[in-house]
């Protein structure tokens, strides 16, 4: 297998390489990374061990670069591609929206017709969200499956559906062997300190509050980076081409629950009220995302992460980004 990763040295993408390389050196030729290294991106996310192997080739670049993105899939005989690359942040897609589709939509169509006109290529692998499916209410009994509608209700979310239609296009017009996955909130080592658990145990540690938005009240599932890594690791062997696949749990907390949890990890105290600040809540913010994991485990997956076992070492950890 010749592998072509993008945005390698982002958080879900170089904990499934850090996860992946070592376990699976023997059948890789080469494990290409391509990251253009933006500021959620940090080199030491993958270990040293790996980065000094002759198999691994890192490339800085963005893929919206299509000449250098056709020289590598030449150069190195790409076989399977992990589409990663992303940006990601939330709350600020609502302050920088054409940033977030010309890195997520335009980008990936670049990508995806370097893709179409090399045309070797035995898996493509495009990484979504559950986010393109919209909030589902606290009381829906029912979640979403790989059918549901997608109605996405924030300009990152939007950014990644309408990407998906663009590579379900080339799927169907092309033939392209695409499989689309969709992953719910994830959490592990080395996540940049936007996202809710490293930015509010780094904000703790440096004796300041945590900021939550509205009442805490929206309720969010988390999956650890190792069950995320196990789960692209199934899907680049087992999943069958054309499929799309939710990479979920069902581990949902509220993040006042959240909030708590790490307070009282990292400042050792029930005294909540004195670590938070409530602040304005975002434009639209979507209650609860609640998604069906069945057609991946179906296939083989099983989590074996616990949340409350996984957060406690991660709150004795020093932060690194």
């Amino acid at each position: 297998m010749n592998l072509l990763v993008t945005g390698g040295y982002g958080f879900i993408a170089s904990n499934f390489i850090n996860y992946y390389f070592p376990k699976n050196k023997n059948n890789l030729n080469v494990l290409v990374n391509i990251d253009c290294l933006y500021y959620a991106a940090n080199k030491n996310n993958i270990n040293e061990e790996i980065k000094k192997d002759e198999k691994y080739i890192f490339i800085k670049s963005n893929i919206n670069n299509t000449d250098l993105v056709s020289y590598v899939l030449d150069k190195y005989n790409i076989t399977h591609i992990i589409h990663f690359a992303a940006q990601t942040a939330v709350d600020a897609s609502f302050h920088n929206s054409l940033q977030y589709t010309k890195d997520n939509v335009l980008a990936t169509h670049c990508l995806l017709e370097d893709c179409r006109v090399y045309g070797k290529l035995k898996k493509f692998i495009h990484v979504s969200t559950d986010e393109v499916y919209g909030d589902s209410s606290l009381d829906d009994k029912i979640p979403k499956n790989e059918r549901s509608v997608l109605c996405p209700n924030n300009p990152y979310s939007a950014t990644k559906a309408a990407a998906e239609m663009i590579v379900g296009s080339y799927l169907r017009c092309y033939n392209m062997p695409i499989i689309i996955t969709r992953g719910n909130n994830v959490y592990g080592p080395n996540q940049y300190p936007e996202k809710i658990i490293p930015k509010f145990i780094k904000l703790l540690k440096n004796n300041k509050k945590v900021t939550v938005h509205g009442d805490g009240s929206y309720v969010r599932a988390f999956l650890h980076s190792y069950d995320t890594a196990t789960a692209f690791e199934l899907i680049l062997h087992k999943g069958e081409i054309g499929e799309i696949y939710n990479i979920g749990c069902h581990d949902e907390y509220s993040i006042m629950d959240i909030t708590k949890k790490i307070i009282k990890l990292v400042k050792k105290t029930d005294d909540y009220s004195k670590w938070i600040e409530y602040v304005e809540d975002r434009v639209y913010n979507d209650i609860r995302y609640y998604m069906d994991n069945t057609k991946l485990k179906n296939l083989g997956w099983i989590i074996v992460k616990k949340f409350d076992e996984e957060l406690k070492k991660i709150c004795n950890k020093p932060i690194m980004n």
